[in-house]
């Protein structure tokens, strides 16, 4: 079983928390070990006290403190130690740019293709969708990017913070592509075989 979770800034209200404990026995949480990819964030200038918040979800999921890794794109580090990958949110360009740049795409399909469970937050949702070309004018490409192809985990575009955003949804609902509207402390939990 592969599971994919998508949020818009991680697992926080109560009834989405009770979908992913059923991926996951709430009791065995305090036993996993996660990677919390901080990544996205280095990509973005000013304010970054939402970092804080974001950590907390982890938290308040009943994950232990010291089983909480943060870790950079491009750092060393073996991959089989963890349970969870957990990609925060941020600059979507910068961090597709860091994905790109160290292979990190072929550890994050392999991490998901050995049944552990991958969480991604706003930007580390959207970099496993077909494109993050939809990105564009709510993050800066401070990295010039012109290949907006996603990771293509997930089958369609990802927006978070759908709640923020009507304009651009009703300006994409009626391409032929799937969307994926991620409202704030909400989510999809994908799962398959």
């Amino acid at each position: 079983m592969k599971n994919i979770v998508i949020t818009s800034c991680g697992i926080i209200k109560k009834d989405f928390k009770d979908k992913f404990y059923k991926i996951i026995n709430k009791d065995e949480l305090s036993k996993k070990k996660v990677l919390y990819i901080t990544t996205a964030a280095d990509g973005e200038d000013g304010d970054k006290s939402w970092m804080e918040n974001e950590y907390n979800t982890i938290l308040d999921l009943g994950v232990k403190k010291d089983n909480i890794y943060e870790y950079k794109i491009g750092d060393k580090i073996n991959i089989k130690d963890f349970d969870i990958m957990y990609m925060m949110g941020g600059n979507t360009f910068y961090l597709l740019d860091q994905i790109r740049k160290y292979n990190f795409d072929k550890v994050i399909k392999k991490f998901i293709y050995n049944n552990k469970i991958y969480i991604g937050s706003s930007a580390g949702s959207i970099i496993l969708g077909n494109s993050i070309k939809y990105t564009l004018g709510f993050d800066e490409n401070n990295v010039n990017m012109t290949d907006f192809r996603g990771l293509k985990l997930v089958d369609g575009i990802i927006i978070p913070h759908a709640n923020r955003k009507e304009e651009l949804i009703n300006s994409i609902k009626d391409k032929e592509e799937k969307i994926y509207l991620l409202y704030d402390g909400d989510g999809i939990i994908m799962s398959t075989k």
